[in-house]
């Protein structure tokens, strides 16, 4: 099943329509108090007006009122376009109702193509979506929420069209899931469809944040690429990948539930194990893993991968045999420096709640890199896909299921997932606490 349940174009259709139904050219603060008046008391209108440009003259091209908070009570947001800035950008303000006030969350700008409407607001499902127009058949829809003080961004739809296609992107920030899509404008048929997750990054030991996610759940069924009629859900077997940097080495921990580990008891026996896939094309780091755009010609990764690593990984017994890598290969001829690092690999293995965990270090210099390709400006793309072969019957191979972090055909490297190399100082996502600007001005009156 396709993470985008719903057509990213049939969205935009439906928020356009509405903000032309509430406003068709704008409308003063007056017109939408009395709309507003439906949902909320004259104290609390009261609250959204003064935080309104104060001694400009404004108009208001789209709103809505939902909850994306969470807590069952109604919030708002709308668009504003101040007439005197001559600019193509409106600011959508947000604001939540906390304890019986309208509180202000955040004030956003937003490009507009050609008209303000096209700028849209609506919430929906706990989330406050924005659509924002950037030229003819390119649109973004932006997902948002607040949860604990932070106002976090959920989710990210893109649809673009390129040369003959329909491209479609969408990246969840919080569960990691992404898919990409190209469809033929002429009979809707499709160039390429992937699903999978992103895994980012970040130096080792820094502190996540509420609002940024950096653990990916391998658990859809859609990851299941075998044995899914065994496969019994998430108690049966799923897993999470985090990862992390350091200048010399990539960190990565997955963390397995399995109601039944087979370990490696014999030379040719069946057992559980992990594949680690690592597409390391210049293309993929480049971040063209699907296609290759130029100008308005696209051309699809759909060759083999020429560039692509393997690590199998054994967890062990966690009793007398320790986890162990039994194979590390490539789709090129390793250099002799390469095949010195794979002694440096480091794993280990322990048990937990309901399955295990596996931790490796591995050498940046396996992949060719002197040290971690972390751009300081911009995310580095690393292709990545893990595999988790899960036996629960040690004599009947059929029975396996496959359990991976992308929807996965090994040897061709766009139905890969992605390591994002995130640099310190950026963030994968967005996410503000609301109450930074009232702790910044507390702390400056006590003389920070």
């Amino acid at each position: 099943m396709y993470v985008v349940k719903f057509s990213i174009i049939a969205i935009i259709t439906f928020v356009i329509s509405l903000s032309e139904v509430r406003s068709q050219a704008g409308m003063k603060f007056q017109e939408l108090s009395k709309k507003l008046e439906y949902y909320f008391d004259s104290e609390m209108i009261s609250d959204l007006e003064k935080k309104m440009p104060q001694g400009s003259s404004y108009a208001i091209w789209g709103w809505d009122v939902g909850d994306f908070s969470g807590d069952g009570i109604n919030d708002v947001a709308f668009a504003v376009k101040v007439t005197s800035d001559k600019k193509k950008v409106v600011q959508v303000y947000q604001f939540v109702d906390i304890d019986g006030y309208l509180s202000f969350v955040s004030q956003l700008p937003f490009d507009f193509f050609e008209l303000p409407l096209e700028v849209g607001v609506v919430i929906r499902s706990n989330t406050c979506y924005i659509t924002q127009k950037h030229k003819q058949f390119d649109w973004t829809i932006k997902g948002y929420r607040l949860k604990d003080g932070n106002l976090f961004m959920v989710d990210d739809f893109h649809t673009k069209r390129i040369d003959k296609y329909t491209n479609e992107s969408y990246i969840n920030y919080q569960s990691l899931i992404g898919t990409e899509k190209y469809q033929l404008l002429t009979n809707n048929r499709t160039g390429l469809k992937a699903k999978y997750l992103s895994v980012p990054c970040y130096k080792r030991g820094r502190t996540i944040y509420s609002g940024f996610s950096d653990q990916a759940e391998a658990n859809d069924v859609d990851f299941v690429i075998a044995g899914a009629w065994y496969w019994k859900g998430i108690s049966d077997a799923s897993y999470s990948i985090k990862s992390a940097y350091d200048n010399e080495n990539l960190y990565i921990t997955l963390n397995v539930k399995d109601d039944i580990f087979i370990p490696l008891n014999c030379d040719g026996c069946l057992a559980d194990y992990f594949e680690l896939w690592f597409d390391l094309s210049q293309s993929a780091l480049d971040a063209n893993r699907f296609a290759k755009v130029s100008g308005d010609r696209v051309q699809f990764r759909t060759e083999e991968g020429k560039e692509l690593y393997n690590i199998k990984i054994f967890p062990g017994d966690f009793l007398d045999k320790r986890a162990f890598i039994s194979e590390v290969s490539s789709t090129q001829d390793l250099e002799s420096y390469q095949k010195e690092a794979i002694k440096n690999i480091r794993i280990s293995s322990s048990p937990r709640d309901s399955g295990y965990n596996i931790k490796l270090k591995i050498p940046f210099i396996l992949f060719g890199f002197e040290s971690a390709p972390v751009d300081k400006n911009s995310y580095t793309r690393m292709g990545f896909t893990s595999v988790y072969h899960d036996i629960d019957n040690e004599y009947r191979l059929e029975e396996e299921s496959q359990i991976t972090s992308s929807v996965l055909d090994r040897l061709k490297p766009e139905t890969y997932g992605e390591i994002i190399f995130v640099p310190e100082g950026k963030w994968y996502g967005q996410s503000e606490n609301i109450y930074t600007i009232e702790i910044n001005r507390y702390l400056m009156e006590l003389g920070f």
